[in-house]
Formats: structure tokens, C-alpha cells, sequence
């Protein structure tokens, strides 16, 4: 068996002796290549991504984690320089080809994960006609998307306010606290602190309707909602952990692990 459970820095017949040995699931993430404010790198999601799948397959074990889809869905991020976005029926097809892919090999459990907001409620309109995109293909594998925006944020939200005293219009849900301390974690060389800056501090869940039909520009002029600047390497650990602890849970639930 391989030492690494992602699959693109595996071999063929390490995939093979995986699927052989029981691991019969795997995590599909998509991320997004967009704007973090003028401290955090365009790939922001896709790293913090790849780390959550990689964390709770580890929890779930006998899991293995694909290669991270991105750009994602953020045409309300456009307005900022270098940001990426494709159209729906092109993100719908990426995420079906690789399912199809998938299942060819013999994975029976697929997990639909997004660490980027723009791609959930979009995910989960989609994995049924996937679900039956396998069933068609004659795969017998179950599609599992575990995509809700509000509740992903709320989990480091609440334990931000409740471990560190964060305010909840601090902790924010974009280029905010929580995403730049995982970052100190995941790839603290990308980071550019000397830059980072409070954006928008306020209310900041009523404003989703308004990014996604105006744009982030509108609510932000430095792309970020939230404030960066207490972010740390340690809160930035306490986050992923427990994160990635309490999808892994739910997810267990799912797939009658526990």
C-alpha cells in the first residue's frame, strides 16, 4: 500500500492495491481559483481544500482522496484581477466526468465536497442527475454530496467565538481569519501579512444573495469579508481539526460506519 492517499501522487498499481484492500471511497473536492484579498494567494481554496479531503479521509478511513476540480463557479469574484470562473454546464461536466472515471475503477462510495461557497448549493442541485449518470453507465457506486454553505462556515465560525473569542462579523467567511490561519498552516510561504486588512465587518451572512447577483466588488473593495489579521498557525490547527473531525463524523453517518 502506498504511504499517500492522494491519488495523483500515487501510482496505478498503488490505486489498484488500494481499491483491492478495501478502500472503496473517495473524496472528490472542488475549490475555485479566485481572489483572497491582497495577502492570500488565488489558490486559496484549493489548498485549504485539499487539506480538509485529506484530513477526513484519514478520519474515515479506507478513503482516498482525488484530485482537487477547479476553477469553480465565482463570476462574483471577477471583478478582481486573475480570478477564474467557468460556466456551469462546464463545472457540472468536470464533476460528472471525473465520477464517471471514478466508478469505472470500482470505487463504490464518491463524497462531493466544496471548500469554495460558490460551488455548494450548485453541487447539491446536480448529484442526483450524476447519481443517475452511474446508474445509466451501469456503475453501481452511490454519489454523496455533503455541500452547505452556511453550515460549513457556521462550524469554524461558532468555534472561533466559543475558543477564541473571534466576533462573528470578524471571523467573516472570505479571505476572513479562518481561511488566512489555515493557511499559516497549509502554505504560510504564500502569504503576504504585511498586506492584510480588514474588509467588510459586519452582518455578513444576508449579504450572500447580494455577492452572487452583484459581485463581491460591491460589498468589499479589497475582496475580503471579515478581518485577517489575528489570524495564527495555531488557531489555524484548531480549526482544521475540528472541521475536518466534524464532517468526518457526519460523513461516517452516511456511508453506516457508525
Amino acid at each position: 500500500m502506498a504511504d499517500s492517499i492522494v491519488m495523483e501522487e500515487m501510482t496505478w498499481p498503488q490505486v489498484k492495491a488500494a481499491l483491492e484492500g478495501g478502500f472503496d471511497t473517495v473524496i472528490l473536492q472542488s475549490a475555485s481559483v479566485e481572489q483572497h484579498g491582497p495577502h492570500m494567494p488565488l489558490l486559496t481554496d484549493t489548498l485549504i481544500g485539499a487539506e480538509v479531503a485529506k484530513r477526513i479521509a484519514l478520519k474515515l478511513g479506507k478513503t482516498l482522496v482525488a484530485p482537487v476540480i477547479r476553477p469553480g463557479l465565482s463570476n462574483h469574484h471577477m471583478a478582481f484581477s486573475g480570478s477564474f470562473t467557468v460556466s456551469p454546464e462546464t463545472f457540472k461536466a468536470m464533476i460528472e466526468d471525473c465520477c464517471s472515471s471514478l466508478a469505472f475503477h470500482g470505487f463504490r462510495n464518491i463524497i462531493l465536497l466544496s471548500s469554495h461557497g460558490g460551488n455548494f448549493t450548485y453541487i447539491d442541485g446536480i448529484a442526483p442527475s450524476i447519481q443517475l449518470s452511474m446508474k445509466r453507465q451501469g456503475f453501481d457506486t452511490r454519489i454523496i454530496p455533503h455541500v452547505n454553505p452556511g453550515r460549513y462556515s457556521r462550524i469554524q465560525q461558532d468555534f472561533l467565538g466559543e475558543k477564541y473569542g473571534v466576533p462573528l462579523e470578524e471571523a467573516g467567511f472570505h479571505a476572513d481569519v479562518i481561511e488566512t490561519a489555515c493557511m499559516m498552516v497549509i502554505r504560510p510561504d504564500l502569504l503576504h501579512m504585511d498586506q492584510a486588512a480588514p474588509g467588510y465587518i459586519g452582518d455578513n451572512l444576508p449579504l450572500l444573495d447580494r455577492i452572487f447577483v452583484e459581485g463581491m466588488h460591491s460589498v468589499t473593495a479589497n475582496g475580503i469579508i471579515g478581518d485577517p489579521r489575528r489570524a495564527t498557525p495555531a488557531m489555524g490547527e484548531a480549526l482544521l481539526e475540528h472541521l475536518t473531525g466534524t464532517l468526518a463524523g457526519e460523513l461516517q453517518r452516511r456511508l453506516g460506519r457508525s
